[in-house]
């Protein structure tokens, strides 16, 4: 395996956006949690590539993988990183070490780094995971070499399983967007844990301590959307972010995790350049 997983979605003529996935996902999270004729319509252009040891991108430090996208980028003129979720730091740290190429961000439900010791998710089964992380790390590889052959051999079960983990602030729009995309999503679901678990352990691992770059150090603008309940991503640990960031925009969505992804349209205006 070399190089990046790659895959385009919307317009091939359109106006570039890096769509840099979250934890457990792949290239193809796009394929779901954004409306296709819309990015057509919107005139975009979705380029997404997996993040290390995801889908079809092999184990690589993250500035490699930096290179990697940013030399994947060449001759496109500038676009917008939009970072889901764990895919936040990714996002960022293009924005730092590409400020030509990047015109702005977009974090939908990003997350920053944690704190070590005073911080857990609301879900139990997410608390148990960070738990693990802080405590036995070899523990949390385990389990996640598990879950991610569960995600890859699942195929339409994985609906199911995914919705009963949902909270009620992020059912609708899980159902809304999967529902509509359903192919999509299974695609996601198996490529996520191609490799194993690995990246998924090794995601929760990078977030317990300082990224190694600075985001007082983004000079693009940077747009952030944030769902007020989210139960992943505490609203309050956003708006710790926003607070380092030198040109943040943000708005505070009704909604959970999902939140960002709930009007579509609106999306689509972010994602092309206009204000939230």
């Amino acid at each position: 395996m070399s190089g990046l997983g790659w895959a385009e979605f919307g317009d091939p003529a359109g106006r570039p956006v890096v769509f840099v996935h979250g934890y457990a996902s792949s290239r193809q999270a796009a394929g779901w949690t954004l409306a296709g004729d819309l990015l057509a319509r919107a005139g975009l252009r979705v380029l997404a590539p997996d993040r290390p040891g995801y889908g079809r991108t092999p184990p690589m430090p993250p500035g490699q993988w930096t290179a990697r996208v940013a030399a994947r980028l060449e001759g496109l003129g500038p676009v917008v990183v939009a970072g889901v979720s764990m895919g936040a730091s990714a996002a960022l740290r293009l924005a730092v070490a590409r400020p030509g190429q990047v015109a702005r961000v977009a974090l939908l439900s990003g997350m920053p780094p944690v704190p070590a010791h005073a911080w857990s998710p609301a879900a139990k089964a997410d608390a148990f995971y960070w738990r693990l992380a802080r405590r036995t790390p070899w523990l949390l590889r385990g389990l996640c070499a598990v879950s991610a052959r569960a995600m890859a051999s699942a195929g339409a079960r994985v609906i199911p399983r995914v919705e009963r983990a949902l909270p009620a602030a992020d059912l609708e729009v899980f159902r809304a967007r999967a529902g509509t995309a359903q192919a999509a999503f299974l695609a996601d679901a198996a490529e996520s844990g191609r490799q194993g678990g690995a990246a998924m352990s090794d995601d929760l691992l990078v977030h317990l301590r300082p990224w190694d770059f600075a985001v007082e150090e983004v000079k693009a603008p940077v747009w952030l959307l944030h769902g007020v309940d989210d139960p992943k991503v505490p609203v309050e640990l956003a708006r710790s972010l926003a607070a380092r960031l030198p040109g943040v925009e943000a708005a505070y969505l009704p909604g959970g995790h999902f939140a960002p992804f709930a009007d579509q349209e609106a999306l689509m205006a972010v994602l092309g350049g206009s204000r939230i």
